[in-house]
């Protein structure tokens, strides 16, 4: 019996080869993207389950950071018996890396750690040993691999610059496996925990002349550390973190000593540290929230999908009315017809999923890219995987054959003999509801994308008191470009198209804060937003300075200052006054955006820097000549230090990666509105199919009586805008508060400008009135006699 059915049902998705192509792709879309998050869902809550015991481990929080004094989990493990391990890491970017001096590129992934993070994190070494001493250093598969290709790295020499002051030479000791993809943890080096207190002393060259008293040292006031414990299984966790509470006056800062201890499992870091903060980009992190926001909308996608789905095949369902009551005439029950039409369900839904392997192979690329996932097919080798997959599947397949089941089982013999159905204008309402639905979520989605792109727009080009275009930054990373700074300037500043160069430690906008604090000899202090830059540096930049002067010829002992507009008005602060009695204030400048827009703009003081201690050379052009500009300072560069790397930015670009989550949010948003699109195309031609087959005596009767083709088509197109407008006045106000409510994480917001919410309506009523119009015009152009006809 199930043989026959399978036959029969064959047999019909080849006879409507139009609407089984239409159906199966439609559906492909919608359990494309269903699959895709689905198995984004998993992975993303998959991280760092692959460590072994990881309900025992736990990584320490500081207050709301996830950075920790260095000495915190050694003093725990002599301390707390339920304390069995530990390891402490932090990791280095742009570390200069390479087996000769001139052959060094920029690493990003440079750890360092504690040896027992092998044993704790299940990480395999492959050859060799742990890096136990600060000369030694073990790599990862693919790092052995891109240095030494099918070579033993054993032994071998690697040189590295952790600071611009030393050259260092690390032997390889150890070949680990790559952390899996899933690991929160991913470095491609792990050297000696020791050695990283020669990677701190970059602050203290980049703070130049004001970095002499920053300690580097490995004690309680180097809070830079990811600190992780392993537990006994029955010990009490919220015990232990009160009597942590010890080690906080230990700390100098007297504001981190109120900063309570907290234990977080890892299997929570991924998704749970939204909130927390730390100086370090070495661990990956998703977002809880943005997940459920995909979610929601790949699981619209999917009711669309299979809205259309069942649409599509009731609008086919009137050419096999006879064959269904002749079938049932013979004997075949309203069960065994259900049966059917559930039979031939599921096998769309299993067809679909080949063009559904499209939509998850180019979806995971995609995602990768935007999201900076690492979201690859071994998802498909979890279990849970197979079984959501199985579930939605057999959940999808079943839930539209009874769907459209239902109603044909019940159709008296007769009536589907004669080849009609009992369909009528309340059935033709809930069909038009359907379609407000989904040009709704048109209408939600086009609005995010064009507000997420407009707020992105206006931080990028709208930043006030600053004029970051055509500005080309180099970072000096040697002690011989730093003394060379001069040299720089001077050879620069002839060259066709250069318009100002100058040098600072920090330029603005950057997308985190240097707190300075301006203190007495008498202890006495104040705190500020901060920036250190040399002379000329604000003229390159465009802020205007208001009152007083900007900085002149260094001048030490004298430390001069600029406060902006917020210190001056706050701190009663005037230019010529001499501040805390130390701080010439040579002018006030006007408040300018000294980081993304998703900060206020704060009080905040500029201080002088040595010129002979520059951390960076900026060079303002016309924007005309920038490739000459760029090979002139390429030689510049090489002339004074021939084996130092060299790679110039556009502060533009710095600027653009504060707000490269909003950018891919708005990929995201803008993929699902194209299947939206192809989806609300899909839903309109199913929906016209119903209802001009429902018209066809009408539409003839009209003709007969001398409608013209326009005044038919004006007939068919009127009813389906006038739901297109329903969806109108429902997706407009929910896209408002949903894009008001998005725009809360700006402090600086763009205008939610009428014209994106006509731009959304009228391209929803075009794409109804070119969809329907189609199968209108072929409608209104049949020969009457035929349409007469029809019944």
């Amino acid at each position: 019996m199930i043989t026959s059915d399978l036959k029969i049902a064959v047999r019909n998705i080849l006879r409507n080869k139009v609407q089984s192509t239409i159906s199966i792709l439609g559906l492909g879309i919608g359990l494309g993207s269903i699959i895709l998050l689905m198995a984004l869902i998993v992975h993303e809550n998959s991280f760092d389950r692959f460590i072994p015991g990881y309900r025992n481990v736990y990584r320490i929080i500081s207050g709301q950071s996830y950075n920790t004094p260095f000495p915190l989990v050694e003093e725990m493990k002599k301390d707390f018996p339920e304390v069995n391990n530990f390891f402490r890491f932090c990791q280095g970017y742009n570390v200069a890396v390479g087996k000769e001096k001139g052959e060094m590129t920029f690493e990003q992934n440079f750890g360092f750690s504690d040896t027992s993070i092998y044993k704790i994190l299940g990480v395999k070494l492959i050859a060799g040993t742990p890096a136990i001493s600060q000369t030694e250093v073990a790599i990862s598969e693919k790092t052995a691999l891109k240095y030494f290709g099918k070579n033993s790295p054993i032994g071998a020499i690697l040189k590295l610059k952790l600071n611009p002051n030393e050259l260092l030479k690390l032997t390889i000791c150890g070949i680990y496996r790559d952390f899996p993809s899933n690991s929160t943890l991913f470095p491609d080096f792990i050297a000696n925990l020791k050695l990283s207190e020669k990677l701190f002393a970059n602050f203290q060259t980049q703070l130049g002349e004001f970095g002499a008293g920053i300690s580097t040292a490995l004690n309680w006031n180097n809070s830079l550390f990811f600190s992780y414990v392993v537990l006994d299984k029955n010990s009490d966790k919220g015990a232990l973190a009160s009597k942590m509470g010890k080690y906080q006056e230990l700390k100098k800062d007297e504001n981190a000593k109120k900063d309570k201890f907290m234990l977080q499992p890892v299997n929570e870091i991924y998704l749970g540290s939204n909130g927390l903060t730390g100086f370090q980009t070495s661990v990956r992190s998703g977002n809880a929230n943005e997940l459920k926001y995909y979610w929601a909308i790949s699981f619209l996608i999917l009711l669309i999908s299979v809205i259309n789905y069942i649409f599509l095949t009731r609008a086919a369902t009137s050419d096999r009315l006879r064959e269904l009551g002749t079938r049932k005439v013979l004997g075949a029950s309203r069960n065994s017809l259900q049966k059917q039409i559930l039979i031939e369900s599921l096998l769309i839904t299993i067809f679909s999923l080949i063009p559904a392997t499209f939509v998850i192979d180019s979806g995971m690329t995609f995602i990768d890219k935007t999201m900076n996932s690492t979201l690859s097919n071994e998802v498909f080798t979890n279990p849970v995987m197979w079984l959501l997959l199985a579930a939605v599947i057999i959940f999808t397949g079943i839930i539209s054959g009874l769907l459209i089941g239902h109603k044909i089982s019940k159709i008296p013999s007769i009536l589907l003999l004669s080849g009609k159905s009992s369909e009528r204008s309340r059935s033709k309402r809930w069909d038009y509801s359907f379609l407000v639905f989904h040009f709704s979520i048109y209408l939600i989605l086009v609005v995010s994308v064009l507000i997420v792109t407009k707020q992105i727009r206006y931080s990028i080009t709208d930043i006030k008191g600053i004029n970051p275009k055509n500005i080309l930054v180099y970072y000096l990373n040697s002690p011989k470009l730093q003394a060379g700074f001069p040299t720089i300037q001077n050879e620069m500043e002839k060259v066709p198209g250069v318009i100002r160069v100058a040098g600072s430690s920090f330029i603005p906008p950057f997308d985190y804060t240097l707190p300075v604090t301006l203190a007495t000899p008498e202890g006495e202090k104040m705190k500020f937003d901060g920036l250190i830059m040399g002379q000329g540096m604000t003229e390159l930049l465009g802020i205007d300075v208001i009152e007083g002067l900007s900085f002149g010829p260094y001048q030490p002992p004298r430390v001069d200052v600029l406060f902006n507009e917020s210190s001056a008005s706050k701190y009663k602060i005037k230019a010529g006054d001499t501040y805390l009695g130390v701080f010439n204030v040579k002018g006030i400048v006007k408040d300018f955006h000294s980081h993304s827009f998703h900060t206020l703009i704060q009080p905040m003081v500029i201080v002088q820097q040595n010129p002979a201690k520059m951390s960076l050379v900026a060079i303002k052009t016309n924007g005309v000549n920038d490739k000459e500009v760029i090979k002139k300072l390429r030689e510049v560069i090489y002339q004074i230090d021939p084996e130092e790397i060299f790679t110039a930015n556009y502060l533009t670009d710095s600027i653009k990666a504060f707000y490269e989550p909003e950018r891919n949010q708005a990929k995201i948003i803008g993929s699902f509105t194209l299947l939206s699109i192809v989806l609300a195309i899909m839903g309109l031609f199913g929906i016209a199919l119903i209802s001009i087959a429902r018209k066809t005596k009408e539409i003839g009767l009209r003709k007969v009586n001398g409608a013209t083709i326009g005044e038919v088509i004006y007939l068919l197109n009127k009813d389906f805008l006038r739901w297109v407008f329903i969806s109108l006045i429902m997706g407009i106000p929910i896209s408002f508060f949903v894009m008001l409510n998005w725009q809360k994480r700006f402090a600086y917001k763009a205008e939610l400008s009428w014209w994106i919410f006509a731009l959304a309506g009228v391209s929803a009523i075009l794409i109804a009135v070119l969809t329907v119009s189609w199968q209108s015009w072929r409608a209104a152009t049949r020969n009457p006699v035929e349409a007469l006809r029809y019944e």
